[in-house]
């Protein structure tokens, strides 16, 4: 728009010098009359004035046609603003995680291609990533890049739950107890947050504090609390009838009891609670006689274990049947977990 001004002050001085020139040097005479066409005359006016009325006529046209182009560029300059106002959104959605649900309409080719390539890729900062402090993008890549490095930072709400959910990742492998404080900000982020931060709760938490979460009661969980049972510090306890309560809840597989009768083993759950507890649990399912054949042996219950065997198929528990077999021949050198998986 300056050059524009410009061009228009010094094309009015130069017709202004125009006229007065021929009008003072050149000639001073009218051009009276003339007829145009059917009876429209050109009025009478001086020489100088009638050769100004094409320039000026000129002058006219070539302002308008600048006007006109630069009309072009001033949408094309808001196209343009508005468009790269949208990529800079892109690639902070792109850097919140949250890649494709937004798919704006973009006037300018170049970055309608830009658009489309940040809708289908994700932006990876790397362990060293670091911009200048005046850029838009300081405050979210320097966060991200703490977080990338396993540090727990700060986090400004502006940057979204899935920032501040990567943030609590790390959180909950620095210190298991701010678990506590994730499950109390309910809804807010994925379930294998909530999940893992129960289990966190599981190890370090008073039994009432995990009750009130128990929604997220899963079988690591429950593990974690009975890893506990009877403890010397930071120790649960629990009746038989409570921990079979919260096993009823799940569903326990085969595998799953197994995995219960070896941390039974290493726990400091009397020996006597622990086979009450088995028994308990096949005399509701049968998947648990193979934790329960597990817990026995690591009494050295070995005749027990085989009264057991005599009730079930010959072709069935044939790792527990060799077992046992060299356990009664070697009952030393044998790793019990190796046959168990």
């Amino acid at each position: 728009m300056l050059h524009i001004r410009r061009y228009t002050v010094v094309s009015i001085m130069l017709l202004v010098l125009m006229g007065w020139a021929i009008f003072a040097f050149i000639t001073q005479d009218y051009t009276g009359r003339i007829e145009l066409l059917n009876g429209y005359f050109i009025p009478d006016m001086p020489i100088a004035i009638a050769i100004l009325i094409p320039t000026v006529i000129l002058f006219i046209a070539t302002l308008g046609h600048m006007l006109f182009y630069k009309f072009l560029d001033f949408i094309e300059d808001r196209s343009k603003s508005q468009d790269f106002a949208k990529i800079e959104d892109a690639i902070f959605m792109n850097l919140k995680g949250k890649v494709g649900q937004d798919k704006p309409h973009y006037n300018t080719l170049i970055y309608k291609d830009i658009g489309e390539l940040l809708n289908v890729s994700q932006i990876s900062l790397n362990s060293s990533a670091e911009v200048s402090q005046n850029n838009k993008f300081y405050n979210i890549v320097k966060t991200l890049t703490a977080i990338n490095n396993g540090e727990v930072t700060e986090v400004d709400n502006s940057l979204g739950y899935h920032i501040k959910e990567l943030n609590y990742w790390n959180a909950l492998k620095a210190d298991p107890n701010s678990a506590e404080t994730i499950l109390m900000e309910r809804g807010f982020y994925s379930d294998e947050l909530y999940i893992e931060a129960f289990n966190k709760l599981c190890q370090v938490n008073t039994y009432s504090t995990i009750q009130r979460y128990k929604r997220w009661l899963n079988v690591d969980g429950l593990l974690n609390i009975l890893s506990r049972i009877d403890a010397e510090e930071n120790g649960l306890s629990l009746t038989k009838d409570e921990i079979l309560g919260l096993i009823d809840s799940l569903s326990f597989s085969r595998d799953n009891y197994l995995r219960l009768a070896k941390v039974l083993k290493k726990s400091s759950m009397s020996p006597d609670f622990r086979i009450e507890l088995f028994k308990s649990l096949i005399e509701k399912d049968d998947e648990a006689l193979e934790g329960y054949l597990y817990l026995l042996l690591t009494l050295e219950m070995v005749d027990e274990a085989e009264k057991l065997l005599d009730e079930v198929q010959p072709d069935e528990l044939k790792h527990v049947r060799a077992y046992i077999i060299l356990k009664k021949s070697n009952p030393t050198l044998l790793d019990l977990d190796y046959f168990f998986g």
